[in-house]
């Protein structure tokens, strides 16, 4: 159904002017709230008017550590980097500058305190085991500089702890990394330097840091190992950290008779790689010239919503506009999350990501971004390249979070991310323009490209298109999960209840197509009739499960639940709040309540949270707890009674 947009994308598609984009937004080395950040915004902004947007501006939000949005979220203070080096100072034979900031911005930790004009002088330690905050002496470093393969902010606290007055660091792969292999190790890029932050709050301790590759970690060891006097640093940091502002780029392209609906597309700025992520942001650029010069010229039909194009701090940047648009979240219809979007695989290694909807926010999103990956993936190289073999590996995995925090119940708008990875030189001074690849860049603006598009010009046709999609995509994911379930060689015997819980999925994904034509009857009922059918696909392929892990036919549902008569079930509550909140506004007495019936009848409000998206009524949302273990109607009732009472969530229905 999108193959002729595809066509009209791939052939408008100026790579050589995303290229030069790119390039620009990298120079700007934007990182944190400050200078460079703003500096990026600005030429975006000047951009987004040169592509024919309808409106783009830079909207400064407050980054003061005090103003509060979303339910107590803060932005850290502005960070004005001018200057820095670090050098050895002693033994006077090996006396030698490290890293510049001039030289590279990158080796110095965002966020770091200024030192004296004149610098700070202080003894090198190294430790010979990994820092932990809990076996660190008060005052054992005082005044010194700490040398660790820990990334910074997580020992921050332990050096400050120790009296330490600067970190330095030549690691290559925080924490949170290992958990999406290959790990990077220090010998696969030796003179790779990590881009790492401290979260520049005011009640941060005074450090500053440096980050070296590891090839210069490496060298300074081996001199603290042989040398008989202590290795003395001299360090000058030259910064301020002040009330300052986050901006925002918003621009738009407006719609026609659905104009006050909206498809928003995240690509956030504070990241200083040519990949991650000045390639989002320079192809939202191109998205929003694209898709203006094919409606205009009537290559494509013409836009029927809004498309709002937004760049600011990962997460955090998108927090405000939110905070004071909340209201308005209903007309949002989707998303979309440009991170990471055009690496040359053959240097970096990995392949495209879709990361999906998160598994209690199901969406049809997912189906119809598999489908324009695979479609793309299928057309011969040459039509990107001129290198035959330059193909474009994909695949899908779970939800991430990141700027597709959006997809949560609470926001309600469905948003896929495009990455890419592994990366090789994730965040690091060698994320640079020449990686990124001319066919790669290509297919992702196709990919995207077509996708907004399809989202911003829908009729009730085109979201029956996207109901398909989805059914078609939670037929499949069934028939895998339970192809691997049962390939194992003990097979969980949970597998029957997952395939329900997954066809439930399934129904929650095709519904959500009716918010493209909601007075639409004829949509209605189709959607009706996929639902009816996935409950009857995912009821034979769990009874299949279990006769083939020998557990017999399971007894047929009665058509009537328990508790199916109570009126309450048919309420539908709706989150106040983005997280679940603690205590300080739950109250002593409803969070003490709210605690004992976790304990004694196993209605979580952690479980049951996530799970509120001001579409499901209270019968809808037991039935999809059941997997994780099952709460019982009245406990359930009395937790969301609870959390109203609370004035953390309300009713309708």
């Amino acid at each position: 159904m999108l193959r002729h947009v595809l066509d009209a994308i791939i052939d408008e598609f100026n790579a050589g002017q995303c290229l030069r984009d790119i390039a620009a937004h990298w120079a700007c080395r934007c990182t944190v709230p400050g200078p460079g950040m703003r500096a990026a915004g600005e030429t975006l902004v000047r951009r987004y008017q040169e592509n024919g947007a309808s409106s783009a501006e830079l909207i400064p939000y407050p980054a003061d550590d005090r103003t509060e949005w979303l339910d107590g979220n803060r932005t850290s203070l502005e960070w004005q980097p001018r200057g820095a080096w670090l050098r050895i100072a002693a033994p006077e034979t090996a006396a030698a500058q490290i890293c510049n900031y001039a030289d590279e911005p990158i080796s110095l930790i965002c966020n770091s305190h200024p030192t004296p004009p004149e610098g700070v002088e202080a003894e090198l330690v190294v430790p010979a085991v990994p820092i932990k905050t809990d076996e660190i002496e008060p005052g054992q470093w005082k005044g010194k500089v700490v040398l660790t393969n820990q990334f910074p902010s997580t020992v921050a606290a332990a050096a400050h702890k120790a009296g330490a007055i600067g970190i330095i660091s030549d690691c290559v792969c925080p924490p949170w990394l290992e958990k999406y292999p290959p790990k990077r190790e220090p010998e696969d890029v030796p003179d790779l330097v990590m881009w790492t932050i401290f979260p520049g709050r005011r009640s941060d301790p005074p450090l500053f840091g440096f980050n070296l590759s590891p090839r210069q970690g490496r060298r300074l060891r081996a001199l603290a190992a042989a040398s008989d006097t202590p290795i003395r640093m001299h360090a000058m940091v030259d910064a301020t950290l002040v009330e300052g502002s986050s901006d925002m780029v918003n621009a738009s392209v407006t719609g026609t008779d659905l104009a006050n609906e909206e498809v928003w597309v995240l690509g956030h700025l504070s990241e200083p790689g040519a990949r991650d992520n000045a390639s989002g942001c320079a192809l939202s650029l191109e998205i929003a010239r694209m898709l203006r010069v094919l409606t205009e010229c009537g290559v494509l039909p013409p836009l029927r919503r809004t498309i709002r194009f937004m760049h600011g701090a990962e997460v955090s940047g998108f927090l405000p506009y939110i905070h004071g648009h909340r209201d308005d979240l209903p007309n949002v219809v989707a998303g979309l999350c440009a991170d990471s979007i055009a690496q040359d695989f053959r240097i970096c290694g990995g392949e495209a990501v879709l990361f999906l909807s998160p598994e209690q926010n199901a969406s049809f999103v997912d189906g119809l971004m598999q489908y324009l990956l695979q479609t793309i993936h299928d057309e011969p190289a040459s039509r990107f390249s001129p290198d035959n073999y330059a193909t474009y590996p994909w695949h899908a995995e779970p939800y991430f979070g990141n700027d597709a925090f959006i997809s949560d119940g609470f926001f309600d708008i469905p948003t896929p991310q495009i990455s890419v990875w592994p990366d090789k030189f994730y965040h690091s001074n060698q994320d640079t323009p020449d990686q990124i690849d001319r066919g790669t860049l290509t297919r992702s603006a196709a990919v995207m490209g077509a996708f907004v598009y399809a989202l911003a010009a829908a009729d009730k046709q085109q979201a029956s298109w996207f109901a398909d999609l989805a059914a078609q995509d939670w037929k499949q994911r069934i028939c895998l999960r339970t192809r691997d379930a049962l390939s194992t060689d003990e097979p969980e015997a949970r597998l029957p209840d997952e395939i329900h819980h997954m066809g439930l999925q399934a129904q929650d994904a095709v519904t959500q197509t009716t918010r493209f034509a909601p007075q639409s009857g004829t949509l209605q009922e189709r959607t009706e009739v996929l639902v009816g059918n996935l409950a009857e696909f995912a009821d034979r392929e769990a009874q299949a499960a279990r006769q083939s892990l020998g557990m017999g036919a399971a007894r047929s549902a009665p058509e009537t639940a328990p508790g199916d008569g109570t009126p309450d079930l048919q309420l539908i509550p709706r989150r106040l709040y983005w997280r679940l909140p603690g205590r300080d506004v739950l109250g002593d007495e409803t969070d003490d309540a709210v605690n004992k019936l976790r304990t004694s009848q196993g209605a979580d409000a952690r479980r049951v949270w996530p799970w509120i998206n001001g579409r499901r009524t209270v019968r809808e949302i037991q039935q999809r707890l059941e997997f994780g273990g099952s709460v019982d109607v009245e406990p359930l009732l009395e937790c969301l009674r609870l959390l109203e009472q609370a004035d953390v969530i309300s009713f309708a229905g």
